[in-house]
């Protein structure tokens, strides 16, 4: 049996020069150290107890960025200084390269605040928060794709990044009040927010950086993003929280980017109305809760009216949440009183449509009855969008000896478009349900189409292309069919002249929804 030998360590005895008594006495050395931390059960642990030392007690350390508010940072990453480094780190989405770690710490600044108090908080020393990291590996901020959240983003969209996507990089830095904003502080926290969040930087990356592609990791992150959603909706406890709509929602997104999926997007918005739904309007009352709400309301109202459905949002609930949202200050904005109208008059738009189209399309187009209680919603629609003009012109009086910033001017430019392609709809459809009114509306109508085009030749916002699309079609099929609306030919019989309004109707609305 052979005896063990135990080194000593001499505190004042010489250096031993050979490398593996050294490694022997360091661990002869720790081994009752040790033997100690498993005991207390934090071995191996970061030692949390020991407070940063300073020599000005009264420093407190505090980042200036807050983590969920990256957008606040005047240091934003750079998309065109991806270089052949990233696809080694983008294999798998929880390493990360040097580069990125740097990029990342970059977007945090740390200023030393005298305020004569001694506290230190450990969450003020965590400088990287989790989103930065994810940040800085993607290169993309969610704050800089808040305009993708936009009332005029629907399934036009996508063609159109698909046919040029340098196009979303002019929407880089234009941003607007959205849910986007609220997602870094969760980011993290929320396995299923995580999970979509990482799905959607990666696609946008990808989108945003000529020649970079990682199709493995994208469809991976993809993937792992759809089995974490699914799981959420499948939970009853849980698919009524906001982190299951909001994930929802980041998959929209992902979508608009992705035109592989045709019919992907119409999927995630028709989730995302089933689940505000299932929420019913009481049970939204953060900001947060809001802004998702806020977000679902262009693309619903979009995909009604070209699947000729009625929109559920123009029950009273649903616009007193939305009228709720309203937020006054000096100039335009999102949650102004005069955008807030403008869309909500949008809300029974699919619903008129459909309901007309039903009655000058079947039986009902003989019934005086049917048709009358049809022109008067017509005209109900019709007078609120006359209203607005007049409140949107009341309002440019009002600051006209001020200077408007640009996201005024151009919140103005997207409100005013908007208003008059709706209103030219109206009349279209007011002059189908009143056939003895319609020359006179006709020529109304094909005023407002020159109109929606002279709007073209003006200086427009970078992302004036979101809606700028719709007004022209409306413009263009009213143009085009000006001839059948204006016709005066002496009919024979009552049938023959309701006949003509159907053949009228169907030649507008038919190319109309088709230019959709």
């Amino acid at each position: 049996m052979s005896t063990k030998s135990f080194p000593f360590i001499l505190v004042s005895g010489p250096k031993v020069d050979d490398p593996r008594a050294r490694r022997i006495i360091r661990k002869q050395a720790m081994k009752d150290v040790g033997e100690a931390r498993k005991k207390r059960g934090n071995y191996g642990r970061v030692n949390m107890r020991q407070m940063p030392l300073f020599e000005d007690t009264n420093v407190q350390i505090r980042p200036v960025v807050r983590p969920h508010s990256s957008r606040e940072s005047s240091a934003t990453l750079d998309l065109t200084k991806a270089n052949s480094s990233d696809s080694t780190s983008d294999t798998d989405p929880t390493v990360y390269d040097d580069e990125a770690l740097r990029t990342g710490c970059k977007a945090v600044n740390v200023a030393l605040l005298h305020e004569g108090s001694s506290g230190v908080s450990l969450a003020a020393i965590n400088l990287f928060s989790n989103y930065e990291t994810a940040r800085a590996k993607f290169k993309v901020d969610l704050a800089d794709l808040s305009i993708l959240t936009n009332f005029n983003v629907g399934k036009s969209t996508i063609p159109i990044l698909s046919a040029d996507p340098t196009r979303l990089a002019g929407l880089l830095g234009q941003q607007q009040w959205s849910y986007l904003q609220y997602v870094p502080s969760i980011y993290g926290t929320s396995e299923v927010i995580t999970a979509a969040t990482n799905c959607l930087l990666a696609k946008a990356k990808t989108t945003l950086i000529p020649n970079y592609s990682c199709k493995e990791l994208n469809l991976k992150l993809y993937a792992k993003a759809l089995r974490s959603l699914q799981s959420a909706i499948s939970n009853e406890e849980t698919c009524g929280e906001a982190d299951v709509l909001c994930a929802t929602q980041l998959m929209s997104l992902h979508e608009l980017l992705d035109p592989s999926r045709d019919t992907a997007w119409s999927h995630h918005i028709s989730g995302s109305a089933r689940l505000i739904r299932h929420r019913t309007p009481h049970r939204f009352v953060s900001e947060f809760e809001k802004a998702l709400f806020a977000a679902h309301i262009g693309p619903i109202v979009s995909e009604c009216l070209v699947n000729n459905t009625p929109c559920y949002l123009e029950g009273e609930e649903w616009s007193a949440l939305y009228r709720s949202l309203t937020q006054e200050s000096d100039f335009l904005h999102d949650r102004s009183a005069l955008t807030i109208n403008a869309r909500l008059m949008m809300f029974p738009l699919p619903g008129l449509w459909h309901d007309v189209g039903e009655a000058i399309t079947g039986p009902e187009l003989f019934n005086d009855h049917a048709l009358s209680l049809l022109e008067q919603r017509c005209r109900t629609a019709h007078r609120g969008f006359i209203d607005w003009m007049e409140d949107y012109k009341a309002h440019c009086v009002r600051l006209s000896l001020a200077l408007p910033p640009p996201k005024e001017l151009a919140l103005r430019r997207e409100l005013f478009g908007s208003a008059l392609e709706c209103l030219a709809i109206v009349k279209r459809l007011l002059a189908a349900v009143c056939d003895q009114q319609r020359m006179s509306l006709e020529k109304e109508t094909q005023a407002l189409a020159h109109l929606i085009l002279d709007l073209q030749k003006q200086p427009s916002p970078k992302h004036s292309w979101l809606f700028s699309g719709h007004e022209v079609g409306v413009a263009y099929t009213v143009m085009l069919t000006k001839a059948q609306w204006e016709e005066q030919n002496a009919y024979s019989s009552d049938e023959e002249r309701r006949m003509a309004v159907r053949i009228r109707y169907n030649a507008w609305s038919n190319t109309l929804r088709m230019t959709g």
